[in-house]
């Protein structure tokens, strides 16, 4: 094999690379309309991706290898990225990927049949595209892994807030109603969110209401009794509502010394004993 032989197909491929990209638009409606999957890109936009990278492909048999795969890369990204705003599955861009090979290797059977070129010379080309088109696979499955993994985290953090969710009563009181089981990580947040809002809201009392929590260990007892000290130290009187006997049962087990002030049987009695009482409607 020659380096004119990779020049000739390479520079042919490059000529043509419009073309091949209206072949593999024709032959992606039918796999997509095959497997009842649509696409929004436009046709112009899609065609102007594609034949970017088949003429990269052609450029690769004849330019600067190192310089060929940064510019593939590069266009993986802005295709992954593309595909990530248009709501195209990983799936389905990767389908699309896969169908440069056929379209690229009809120029090959060509050559082959006009016995222009060795199976040898054909074999190394093919390895040479191979690997241009096994990098933009990880390229693309590496942008799409690090979008699912912010949505994942954003969706984390949105899921944490809504579980301390802090409710202002009025000035200088807010109540924050917990849900739930209470592990070490959720009574942590617990305390961040309550000195963050103690301090934001400038309260003067912060009920925490437990009457929704099930289950809660002496550790969690402990993270509880933190928050009451610190709060404290910053002016603010913490009042903790609905405990129930089990949870009582934990915190008096824990040895844990509880000012009897701010433990109260109900969000009702708490708030009417701060002076908040109920009217009638009738």
């Amino acid at each position: 094999m020659s380096k004119e032989e990779f020049e000739f197909i390479g520079k042919k491929i490059f000529k043509n690379r419009v073309e091949l990209a209206r072949l593999l638009n024709k032959n992606i409606r039918e796999y997509t309309k095959e497997h009842s999957e649509k696409f929004t890109l436009l046709e112009s936009e899609s065609l102007n991706y594609r034949s970017q990278l088949i003429g990269y492909f052609g450029e690769a048999l004849y330019k600067n290898e190192k310089e060929v795969f940064k510019s593939v890369g590069k266009w993986a990204k802005d295709v992954a990225n593309l595909t990530i705003r248009y709501g195209i599955s990983l799936t389905q861009i990767l389908r699309v990927i896969s169908l440069f090979r056929p379209v690229i290797w009809e120029i090959f059977t060509e050559e082959l049949e006009q016995n222009r070129f060795s199976c040898n010379t054909i074999v190394e080309i093919a390895s040479r595209f191979d690997k241009l088109i096994d990098s933009v696979f990880r390229i693309t499955g590496e942008v799409h892994d690090q979008h699912y993994n912010e949505l994942k985290k954003s969706a984390s953090i949105e899921l944490e807030e809504l579980s301390v969710p802090v409710v202002p009563i009025s000035s200088g009181i807010a109540v924050l109603p917990v849900i739930g089981s209470v592990d070490y990580d959720r009574a942590k947040r617990i305390m961040e969110v309550s000195l963050n809002e103690a301090i934001r809201l400038k309260l003067n009392y912060f009920i925490i209401d437990f009457s929704g929590v099930s289950i809660m260990d002496s550790i969690v007892a402990n993270s509880l009794f933190q928050i009451a000290k610190t709060l404290q130290l910053i002016g603010v009187e913490i009042i903790i509502t609905g405990v129930r006997p089990s949870i009582a049962h934990v915190i008096n087990r824990s040895g844990l010394d509880f000012n009897p002030k701010i433990i109260n049987s109900s969000l009702e009695n708490a708030l009417s004993d701060l002076g908040f009482k109920q009217v009638s409607t009738v």
